[in-house]
């Protein structure tokens, strides 16, 4: 079996099913500034921090000090493997001197003098426009040789966008694009690995960002569910947090179960959610995530109806990660709350405006599959999940609303406001609940000081009777 190198981005080895594989040849491919020069010295950084050597050969005519002044900035940097681990060399006055025979030469000569085992050819563009197709072809065949022949990994890095069909994409052993979209007023970065020669991938394209750390890749979370999802099953039920929906519902929800709380703006959907983080302890905690309200609006909202949110979190029994509306990338959103619920083996996650990350997303059709496979996820720990959606109608509408989430979670309710006595009333029914008999009756219920109360309001009920 060929050893595999690990490219230190994250994500990205998790695409290429372990890192990219020892003494093959890639192309990373993709427009200026979308991001090749610091995932190819990541590269680097990771390969020397764990034992290995590396060669960086440079045909750009920018010095490696302005280059290595920008990567300073980054934290996988380390200015003390230079250049003992790490070797940075220019092969541009080489290429303008000899061409690509002595460019080849250096290459050779370089490799053997470093015994670099990672290798980094960047400005293949250069080398390409200065030759003919046929030549090319040449030397890349011959890279390709020499890297192998020494056993490292070579990536060359190109901003040249060519067709499938190029010689360099079918002689090398693998192919990564990188990409720089722009879709209405918003840009975003995305990277797909096209070939990986005698290896899985995961296919289609990955969002990733640029940040301090360096690259930062987001494998889209369905993509990486494989075979039949896991027969794991916690029996029994979780409570709600409200004694009275516990026994409309037989006893709380399903263990590991998914439900979905429907309803218009202002109706009580994060309250009914505040309620089901309240049962959290240390040795069962929760992880919330928050879309709109933030951490500090949650505390006071919880504090108004008797409930120690602000406690909880100091003593671990909840976790708050809170992403307020902006141009998030959902799949960092979904596996921020997948990983965190794995760390704290979470037993409860809400997950407050499901509608806020269909808006967040490129592609709104995903939100289904995403939250599916967040499911699957949460499902392997025992944890049970809640989402809020907002809906348009106020009122019990004629048709329940099912949309493309309802049918992906396990257990349904429905909030709505019933127009009764000149007086906007609010009730809950139970839509779906999975393999449980439940009272299918819609439920008054109001806002007191203490939550959630499943009674007529009785302040409303004297107004009226006044005549106020």
């Amino acid at each position: 079996m060929i050893e595999r190198f690990l490219t230190g981005v994250d994500g990205l080895d998790q695409i290429l099913r372990g890192g990219l594989l020892q003494g093959s040849a890639y192309i990373v491919q993709g427009p200026p500034g979308a991001g090749k020069t610091i995932l190819a010295n990541q590269f680097c950084f990771s390969h020397v921090r764990s034992g290995g050597r590396a060669l960086y050969v440079s045909l750009l005519a920018e010095s490696h000090e302005r280059m290595l002044a920008y990567l300073s900035a980054l934290s996988f940097y380390n200015e003390s493997v230079i250049p003992q681990a790490l070797q940075y060399v220019s092969g541009y006055g080489t290429l303008e001197r000899d061409g690509l025979p002595g460019l080849i030469k250096l290459m050779r000569h370089e490799i053997k003098r470093h015994q670099a085992t990672a290798v980094v050819l960047d400005g293949v563009f250069v080398a390409q426009s200065n030759t003919s197709e046929g030549e090319f072809r040449k030397f890349v065949h011959e890279l390709q040789g020499i890297a192998n022949f020494s056993n490292a990994t070579l990536v060359m890095l190109t901003h040249q966008s060519r067709p499938s069909g190029s010689p360099e994409h079918t002689m090398v052993d693998g192919w990564i694009e990188l990409s720089d979209e722009v879709k209405g007023f918003r840009s975003y970065r995305t990277i797909e690995v096209k070939k990986h020669r005698g290896s899985e991938i995961l296919r289609g394209k990955h969002p990733f960002r640029i940040t301090g750390c360096g690259l930062r890749v987001f494998p889209r979370i369905e993509s990486t569910l494989t075979g039949a999802p896991s027969n794991s099953r916690v029996e029994g039920r979780v409570s709600t947090g409200l004694k009275q929906l516990d026994e409309l519902t037989g006893g709380g929800l399903p263990c590991s179960t998914a439900a979905l709380i429907l309803g218009p703006t202002g109706v009580g959907k994060t309250t009914f959610g505040l309620h089901f983080l309240s049962e959290a302890t240390p040795q069962e905690p929760a992880v919330m995530l928050g879309l709109y309200e933030s951490p500090g609006l949650l505390q006071s909202k919880a504090r108004a109806i008797g409930l120690d949110i602000e406690a909880a979190c100091k003593s671990g029994a909840l976790t708050i990660l809170w992403r307020p509306p902006s141009e998030n990338l959902v799949d960092e959103i979904a596996w921020d709350v997948v990983e965190k619920a794995k760390s704290i083996n979470a037993k409860r996650v809400f997950v407050d405006g499901v509608a806020a990350l269909k808006d967040n997303l490129i592609y709104p059709e995903r939100l289904p599959y995403i939250l599916n496979a967040m499911n699957a996820y949460l499902r392997e720990i025992g944890a049970t999940v809640l989402y809020t959606s907002e809906i348009r109608d106020m009122h019990m509408p004629d048709v329940l609303p099912t949309d493309e989430v309802s049918v992906i979670v396990d257990n349904v309710f429905l909030l709505t406001y019933l127009r009764r006595e000149q007086a906007l009333r609010r009730s809950l029914s139970i839509i779906k609940l999975r393999e449980s008999r439940f009272d299918a009756r819609a439920t008054e219920f109001h806002l007191s000081g203490t939550g959630v109360a499943f009674a007529p309001d009785p302040e409303l009920r004297e107004a009226i009777a006044e005549g106020q």
